[in-house]
């Protein structure tokens, strides 16, 4: 090879990696943000157990249905959904047939439909771990059966987390979570003020979760740091990307809101589609998520440099339903009292 057809060579070669590292520091610096269609169960708080089982059904069918109207458009632009536990999926494959639950796996494993590990948000803290990891096992065996990972574990709306939930949770193979709080009902304090935004929770054994709990800088449940963030979904596109107390907490391109469904019993929207059309632009893009697309972002761009931290936010409405066990037990042991009072 000549000397010239060398220099050519080299030439190209670096001509093309810089244009690759402008492409990648382009990309590292064009906002994303990720909004999410969450739906929030809180199962039996609205209606009860058939209702629930009837909404699961035509949600999943609704956003099923959704996701093939949309498949044509750009992926930012496609639909997603997101249940809030492996309980719909569940339901689902009780209720339908094998194709139909065979399609919500396809869509599952293709990104359009996302079901997180746990069974429901409940509150963890008052469970034994077994429960805990029983509350995973069907989510498991969906995986082995259909060759597929649930990377994402939940807790919502109760204001405190018990510190060993994330150990068990990275255990059974979950990589990521977002919490948001209800502030109510609590003598909790601080949620405006968190003092980090996201953080890899480590356990004690080295395990660790990227996890996503933003200050509720709203004041509200359906603000940023509420269960559903997204619950406005055109302004909260706005408010992350503008407001000054948010971008000074939370310093990142990479940017997600969560949760549409709050307490209502069924969502039914396109509107995180036509947000993510009408707010994206040459700035920002505005992103349909399932929620571990922003996650596998987070990671990639920022996820060497973030804190790691092993911290407990205790329990609150778990000691509540724990009490309740006391209570139960100490009319189970007077009841067999009675017994030998009888003989």
């Amino acid at each position: 090879m000549s000397k010239r057809v060398k220099f050519i060579f080299i030439s190209i070669i670096l001509l093309f990696s810089s244009f690759m590292l402008f492409k990648s520091s382009a990309f590292a610096q064009t906002k994303r943000i990720y909004i999410a269609n969450d739906d929030h169960t809180d199962y039996m708080w609205t209606a009860d157990e058939t209702t629930y089982k009837s909404a699961f059904l035509e949600m999943l069918d609704y956003y099923l249905n959704q996701a093939d109207s949309t498949s044509g458009n750009p992926s930012d632009f496609q639909s997603r959904f997101n249940a809030d536990g492996s309980f719909w999926m569940w339901t689902y494959q009780k209720n339908k047939t094998a194709a139909d639950f065979q399609r919500l796996i396809d869509r599952v494993k293709d990104g359009h439909i996302t079901v997180p590990l746990n069974s429901l948000a409940v509150v963890f803290g008052g469970q034994p771990a077994e429960a805990v990891l029983r509350g995973m096992y069907y989510s498991g065996r969906i995986e082995r059966e259909y060759n597929l990972r649930f990377p994402l574990a939940l807790s919502m709306e109760n204001q405190t987390l018990p510190f060993g939930v994330g150990t068990l949770w990275a255990g059974a193979g979950a990589k990521y979570s977002w919490k948001g709080v209800c502030d109510c009902a609590t003598s909790m304090s601080g949620f405006g003020n968190r003092e980090k935004e996201i953080y890899w929770w480590q356990g004690l054994d080295g395990s660790k979760i990227l996890l996503k709990w933003n200050s509720m800088l709203g004041y509200s449940n359906q603000s940023i740091g509420g269960y559903a963030e997204a619950f406005n979904t055109s302004s909260i596109v706005d408010f992350v990307d503008t407001d000054s107390t948010f971008k000074a907490k939370y310093p990142y391109n990479v940017i997600g809101a969560f949760g549409k469904g709050w307490d209502n019993l069924e969502t039914y929207t396109n509107e995180f589609i036509t947000t993510a059309q009408s707010k994206s632009n040459l700035n920002r893009r505005v992103i349909v998520s399932n929620e571990i697309d922003f996650f596998q972002d987070f990671e990639e761009t920022y996820g060497s440099t973030l804190p790691v931290r092993q911290i407990s936010f205790g329990n609150e409405w778990d000691l509540f339903s724990a009490s309740i066990q006391e209570y139960s037990s100490r009319v189970k042991r007077a009841v067999e009292k009675l017994r030998p009072a009888e003989l």
